[in-house]
């Protein structure tokens, strides 16, 4: 019997599949009346924002762990009074039966943007929208012939938070703007339509985008394809740039992968890599929940350090940020961990993307706002 966990997965690759079709926002064929748009200026209309950040901030403390095996804890502290922002669109989570989810803070949409975002507010003002994402439940009903009844209602509600965001918060600040997945989706179609060449673009202190299907660039360039004003990045402290990066373990033997692929003739999927922007391998930072054999009293997160290591690598499918495990005495319950990730062939450690590379994502908001700080 197929398990639930396969068949969700084997969903998210269709919907990755079909999303040039479900951001569209206009189509040759009717469309139905537009739903009634979200109001963003209610703080209800977002999950985690300055002055609310609770939900995301919540139980972030984690015990260091070296390959050495030394132990540190390290508590989690919001900035009192950071200098920039950070905008970020969760992947799809809902577990609401409807095809578009409602916007209910519900449990497993707060544990996502925790385990994703919420340390991001040691370093920048942190903004969460709720969106009407489009939900597994959506796929069922479309696998059963029942099209989508709105192609473009999870688009639309991030930019109307990105709208009311840049008129009402931003204030001229610098900000980041993080997604994963379906978010990525979603921000990287906002990226092309409202921010590359745009005003706004000013605005950007650099792009994370992870698990990417495939943000496309010329082969050996860092700019054009599917952002024509924006480049990729290629040192910690540059701003204006972006980084994207699906994850696939190094022994990872899939045929073909959901993520990272060479998508359009003359055109490849860029990879960025957290660890290491000017290419090669770097150490990653991960932040990953406590092991059950951990002890009682260590808090729910262990900081990985010096055990997992990252580097782009290309072939003929595309371009993707592969994960190799150091020899340490971690290293049997590090890929016991990996294996458990890596649900089924061809979607990679793709629910990892962000937490695997979580402490590198920190560290590159430093560099890069001591960059911004300058300008």
């Amino acid at each position: 019997m197929v398990s639930i966990d396969r068949i969700r997965v084997l969903l998210l690759l269709v919907l990755i599949s079909l999303w040039p079709a479900l951001a569209a926002a206009q189509t040759a064929a009717a469309e139905p009346p537009a739903p009634t748009p979200v109001d963003y200026g209610a703080p209800a209309s977002w999950l985690c924002r300055p002055g609310s950040e609770g939900p995301c901030t919540d139980g972030l403390d984690a015990m260091i762990v070296s390959g050495e095996g030394t132990r540190r804890r390290e508590a989690f502290v919001p900035a009192a009074d950071p200098p920039i922002d950070c905008f970020y669109v969760y992947p799809t989570a809902s577990r609401e039966q409807g095809s578009y989810a409602d916007m209910t803070p519900s449990p497993e949409l707060v544990r996502v943007a925790r385990a994703q975002a919420g340390r991001l507010a040691s370093r920048c003002r942190l903004f969460v929208p709720l969106y009407r994402q489009v939900t597994l439940a959506a796929l069922f009903k479309r696998l059963a012939g029942d099209p989508a009844t709105d192609k473009s209602l999870p688009y639309r509600d991030v930019l109307d938070a990105w709208t009311w965001y840049l008129a009402h918060d931003n204030h001229g600040r610098g900000v980041v703007l993080i997604g994963h997945s379906q978010g990525t989706i979603l921000l990287q179609h906002l990226i092309a339509a409202e921010i590359d060449g745009k005003p706004a673009q000013k605005r950007i202190v650099s792009i994370m985008l992870a698990g990417d299907p495939g943000l496309l660039v010329p082969d050996h360039a860092t700019i054009g394809g599917t952002f024509k004003h924006i480049p990729l990045c290629a040192g910690a402290d540059q701003t204006g740039c972006v980084y994207t990066w699906s994850s696939y373990a190094a022994d990872d033997t899939s045929p073909t992968r959901a993520f990272g692929r060479n998508r359009r003739a003359g055109l490849v999927a860029a990879c960025v890599n957290p660890a290491a922007p000017g290419g090669g391998d770097g150490m990653l930072e991960a932040y990953l929940p406590k092991p059950k054999m951990a002890p009682d009293d260590d808090p729910p997160w262990v900081k990985v350090v010096g055990q997992l290591s990252a580097r782009c690598v290309s072939d003929a499918d595309g371009n993707v940020l592969s994960i190799s495990v150091q020899d340490t005495p971690f290293a049997g319950l590090l890929h016991e961990v990996l294996q458990r990730t890596s649900a089924m062939p061809g979607w990679g450690l793709h629910r990892l993307d962000i937490n695997l590379a979580q402490g590198n994502m920190l560290d590159l908001i430093d560099a890069e706002t001591r960059t911004w700080a300058k300008h």
